[in-house]
């Protein structure tokens, strides 16, 4: 097995991505705010205990990320040829022996995470994620949109993911019930939303870009069925209710006294995704395409990043 074609079959950039994803939103979010607002609160899930969650998270979005290339030889052998890794580096059946055991290994780490976490049903979560990127790869990522939403809302997971196994704790341990944390709720879902929706773009963006590969092997992805000046007034219309998502946010932090998140956001974030309807409907080559998929990439890092703001304004430091 060549281990730089392994490396970038598990997309190695996208799995620190989601690590980063998950450690901010433990750390740069949940816990300042449980800091300002709930002063006598802590986390009590602990630091080995998530790091395992990551571990688990990763295990399991490295074997989708396998599984779907498996499944996508034919169609990458056309539309991205220099980055065919299945039978290219690392032979299908190794592949699908690594698929398996990352799963296996996901799957058990998240069940003994969510006992740990006083509620045992979290795991199904797990179990949901390795069946859904199953399904993904095999059928709908070649139906019309239902591949799309599917990915968004497994993006939208992986803060939700960091709550979801924290709040079992809180709740038992301080006997608060959940609408005393609400602002946390908002938080966080507010976070998950941003992700899903901006997922939802670059996915269709992506459909875009690959549209030649995509007809010549089946699929019928958006761009295919309803065309690309219909897809791009899809994304147009996504990007315009994250702006107004952005709006309501803008809102909410002027009111908590969050400006310098707010003039970040403006400035990171709000602006790139006006600039980037802009250059969508200028766009007409696969590579500006790609370029702008790039560009969405970024603007949801920048977003990932400004969490570290919340923690820095929460505890004083700006």
């Amino acid at each position: 097995m060549n281990i730089r074609a392994f490396i970038n079959l598990i997309r190695f950039n996208n799995l620190v991505v989601i690590a980063l994803t998950m450690l901010v939103t433990r750390y740069c979010m949940i816990q300042p705010i449980l800091a300002v607002r709930h002063p006598d609160m802590q986390l009590q899930l602990s630091h080995t205990d998530f790091f395992l969650l990551i571990i688990s998270t990763l295990l399991i979005a490295a074997a989708g990320y396998i599984i779907n290339d498996y499944f996508d030889v034919k169609t990458d052998r056309i539309n991205k040829p220099e980055k065919l890794y299945i039978d290219n580096g690392v032979k299908r059946r190794l592949a699908i022996v690594i698929h398996t055991i990352f799963n296996v290994l996901g799957f058990a780490i998240g069940v003994y995470v969510a006992h740990k976490a006083n509620n045992i049903f979290l795991c199904s979560i797990q179990f949901i994620s390795i069946t859904a990127l199953w399904f993904y790869s095999t059928h709908l990522k070649r139906q019309v949109l239902n591949g799309n939403i599917l990915v968004a809302a497994l993006s939208a997971l992986v803060p939700l993911l960091v709550l979801f196994f924290e709040m079992p704790l809180l709740e038992h341990k301080f006997l608060e019930s959940i609408k005393s944390f609400s602002f946390l709720y908002l938080s966080v879902c507010s976070f998950a939303l941003f992700a899903f929706l901006l997922s939802l773009v670059r996915e269709i963006i992506k459909d875009i870009e690959d549209l030649k590969g995509d007809y010549e092997t089946g699929c019928r992805t958006m761009p295919i069925v309803w065309g690309v000046k219909a897809a791009k007034a899809i994304v147009a219309g996504l990007i315009s209710n994250i702006l107004l998502l952005q709006l309501f946010i803008f809102y909410k932090l002027y009111k908590q006294h969050f400006s310098i998140l707010l003039i970040y956001l403006f400035v990171f974030v709000f602006v790139p995704l006006i600039l980037l309807i802009w250059k969508l409907y200028k766009s007409q080559q696969k590579q500006e395409y790609h370029t702008l998929s790039k560009w969405v990439k970024y603007i949801m890092l920048t977003g990932v990043l400004s969490t570290i703001i919340i923690y820095l304004t929460c505890y004083g430091y700006i």
